[in-house]
């Protein structure tokens, strides 16, 4: 019996530890503690899509950070390049000042998510896939150009784990602000990479 005390007090002592330290490098990378669940993070990165003005790219990545497997909502596709890829749906919002709320900018709901279109996705299909403790799941990279975003506008993503467009199944990142704007007129919002 102190055999199996002994066990179990050497799992909770790991289990404690490794929570500590996940929390600590989280902490350390995007200034905030995480929750023991599904929990959305923005990572912004360099790079050239074509656009003058246009040098980020924004993309939100939803973890599960809970001790054990979550469904997940996903596209699988085929983009027209003929590699294969998975997303999840997300919406961008925008932070109003005078009314204190978040706008919604653009958002994937079921009408509009996991569909081909043409220089993008060929082919596609909606599938439910597990997410392990740890493994995460990305929006993929989209510039952030126009549509109703100006220089100096705070952003977030809000990730759908559930059905695409279910404000009940969403996880929102951090706020980022909109630092570039594109040189030339008329260049849509998303633009995937």
């Amino acid at each position: 019996m102190n055999t199996l005390r002994s066990i179990g007090a050497l799992l909770f002592a790991t289990a404690s530890i490794g929570f500590v330290i996940q929390e600590a490098v989280h902490l350390h990378r995007y200034g905030h503690f995480v929750p023991p669940a599904l929990h959305a993070d923005i990572f912004v990165q360099r790079g050239d899509i074509g656009i003058e003005g246009i040098s980020r790219l924004y993309e939100a990545r939803l973890t599960n950070y809970a001790p054990f497997p979550v469904k997940v909502a996903a596209c699988d596709f085929i983009t027209d390049a003929s590699e294969p890829g998975t997303m999840v749906a997300y919406a961008v919002e925008r932070w109003n000042r005078q009314t204190s709320k978040w706008e919604k900018v653009i958002e994937w709901d079921e009408s509009s998510f996991c569909r081909p279109y043409p220089l993008g996705i060929a082919q596609a299909q909606l599938v439910s896939k597990w997410l392990w403790p740890g493994q995460g799941i990305s929006t993929g990279e989209q510039a952030m150009a126009r549509g109703g975003l100006e220089l100096g506008d705070s952003a977030r993503f809000s990730v759908f784990y559930g059905t695409a467009g279910d404000w009940k199944s969403a996880r929102p990142t951090a706020a980022f602000r909109i630092g570039e704007r594109p040189k030339m007129e008329d260049v849509p919002l998303r633009l995937r990479h």
